[in-house]
Order: structure tokens, then sequence, then C-alpha cells
């Protein structure tokens, strides 16, 4: 066993080229594989993740936007459109602004709500959600129209605050054929209860939507802009319409949204002080809307969609 260990150990041949080429292929295929994970990641984190998060925004958006809408642009419903990439991590989502005449609706302009994949959504318009009009400033007591349709604007005059002038269209109702269809934002000299409002509006016109006040007036008083902020009920004709309106409101103060944090106060506030109207939306034929012409109550009528019957 001994003379076996003193035996000569053969010649092992070594290749040392086809060792180099083999470390060297292990070495590409290492730095390829890295760098496709790689791309990989940069990929997914440039594109996939911020479509993802984009994604979810808009959901967000569209779960509350809609009802944003019913809520504070007089008898106006919004649909969801398009979607559009407009830079690297922000898009824009539109939609359509319809208004109710009966149950007939008409297009009446387009907002575009802009947002990045971290949120911070902006309304294309005013903080009051309002459509710009124009680049100008619109004279007191002119009358306003919404691009991109050129229809008229449906504006309140609160009863707390004073006004240069305050539009009363009830002469325009003369021109109009008796069977056409009239929208029209009655504005009232005092907060009225929705019993007291059923006194004054004659049954054949329908009520579409009420301006509801949501501060003190004193607030109204110091604060004109306030004015500006509607808050309106679009259940107003509906059976338990104010308690379905409180009920979609509170609701809609849950959702995470810029309007979040002021619909709880404004909840609060109509918890504690009740439902009052200062103006509300009517539909119905230019005889009709004439008859509250002499109404003292009455301050201002800002005529709106006038349409021919089917």
């Amino acid at each position: 066993m001994g003379s076996d260990l003193n035996k000569p150990i053969s010649n092992i041949s070594f290749d040392e080229k086809a060792f180099l080429r083999k470390a060297r292929f292990k070495s590409i295929l290492r730095i390829i594989i890295i760098s496709l994970i790689i791309a990989i990641g940069v990929f997914v984190l440039t594109f996939i993740i911020p479509e993802m998060m984009l994604q979810n925004q808009e959901n967000r958006i569209n779960s509350f936007y809609p009802d944003i809408v019913k809520f504070t642009e007089p008898n106006t419903i919004a649909i969801a459109g398009e979607s559009y990439d407009v830079r690297l991590f922000g898009r824009q989502k539109e939609y359509y602004l319809l208004r109710l005449i009966e149950n007939k609706p008409y297009p009446a302009g387009i907002m575009i709500v802009d947002f990045d994949f971290w949120g911070g959504e902006q309304i294309k318009g005013d903080k009051s959600f309002c459509v710009i009009e124009t680049d100008q400033a619109i004279p007191e007591g002119t009358k306003e129209y919404l691009a991109p349709y050129a229809v008229p604007k449906l504006k309140f005059y609160n009863p707390a605050v004073k006004y240069d002038k305050v539009i009363r269209e009830f002469d325009v109702l003369k021109n109009i054929p008796n069977d056409n269809l009239v929208e029209m934002a009655l504005s009232f000299d005092r907060p009225l209860t929705f019993s007291e409002i059923k006194t004054i509006i004659p049954e054949d016109l329908k009520l579409m939507w009420g301006a509801v006040l949501v501060y003190e007036e004193n607030d109204y008083k110091e604060k004109n802009y306030l004015a500006e902020r509607l808050v309106g009920n679009p259940y107003i004709d509906s059976r338990d319409g104010e308690k379905e309106f409180l009920k979609q409101l509170e609701q809609l103060s849950n959702l995470q949204s810029y309007s979040s944090t002021n619909l709880k106060r404004t909840v609060s506030f109509l918890k504690e002080k009740g439902i009052k109207y200062y103006g509300v939306v009517v539909v119905g034929h230019p005889e009709s809307l004439q008859k509250l012409s002499s109404n003292s109550i009455i301050r201002g009528a800002v005529l709106g969609i006038v349409t021919t019957p089917y």
C-alpha cells in the first residue's frame, strides 16, 4: 500500500484558453442578466407603477367628482369622458356637463380635472368649479354664458349680499312660445324652507335644484365671495329629498378629495342649523313662470335653457 503512494502522478492537461472563455461567458451572462433586471426595474418604476398609481387616482376622482358637480353646479350632472396623459406623471380627465330640462339632457360644457399620480387634483376653472367664460372680468349684473356651447349660466343672488344689479328676465318670457320649456334660476329675498317654497311656486313648475345656505348671514356679508361657492340640493322635489341630500353629502365628505374638509363643515352646519334655500331652479312653460313676476319674494330671475317640446 505504501508503494502505491510513491508512484508518480500522471500529467493532467489544463486548457487555459477554454477556462478563460468559459469564465468570460459567465461574466458576460451575469452582466446581461443584471442589466436586464435593472432595465426591467427601471421600466416598472418609470412606467408600470406610475400608470397603476395614475389609474388609481383616476378611479378615486371618478368616485366623487360627478357628485361634486351635482351638488355645486345648478341642475347639472357630469358624465365621465376620456382621460389623457399630459406629462410624465400627470393626467387630465374630461367630464361632459349636462343640464336636465325635465328629463331631457342638454350639453352645458366640459370640465377637466388635472391630477398627478400622487393626487393633487385641480379643476380646469376656478375653485368653485365654474367654467371659465372669458379671460376678462365680467361686469356685475351681466348675463353670463358657459363655454363652449354658450349655455346661459344659472346665477343666484344671496339675500345677505348687496349687488349692484340683479337680473330679472321675466319680460323675456313674453317672447317665448308657451309650448316651449324654460329653465330659470329664481332667487329669494330671504331664506325659505321647502314647505314655504311649495306655497309660492306653482304646481305646474318642476323644482330641479335648490341653492342652500351653508354659512351664517354675517359670513356672507363679510366675505361676499362665499356666495359664489354654491351648494345645492338636487333632490329637492323628491320624497325625503332633504334626507337623501344630507346622506349623500356626508358620504361624499368621507371620500378623499380636495373638497372633503369643506364638505364635512357643510354637513355639520346643515345638521345644526337646518336646510334653508335662497333660490331654486325650476322648469316649466313661460306662462307659468310669468305668474311669479309680481311676487315680492322673488328677488332675481335668470333665464337658462329654452327648448321646444319633443
